[in-house]
């Protein structure tokens, strides 16, 4: 089975917060990659597993759907918007 490869670059524009770049150089300068190798890595493992390894949790341990939930009734509560119930126990 003869395998296709192709020399052809492109250049890849994408949008990111300074911050998250900066990590990102940061942690490719430390293991000693460049960026556009690093993602040009994990776009061929991607491919390859038909999948991506990636947690969706945030820094508390949240999906972001139960994050948002957590600060609505946060503000909820904050600004007075909540009713108190009597604790029955069986």
């Amino acid at each position: 089975m003869a395998v296709a490869t192709s020399n052809t670059k492109i250049n890849f524009t994408m949008k990111m917060d300074k911050s998250t770049r900066d990590e990102f150089h940061q942690l490719c300068d430390t293991i000693g990659i460049s960026m556009s190798a690093a993602i040009n890595a994990l776009m061929k493992q991607a491919i390859r597993q038909q999948g991506m390894a990636f947690s969706a949790l945030d820094e508390n341990g949240f999906l972001p759907a139960e994050a948002s939930e957590l600060k609505r009734r946060r503000i909820d509560l904050e600004s007075g918007h909540y009713e108190s119930h009597e604790l029955i126990e069986v």
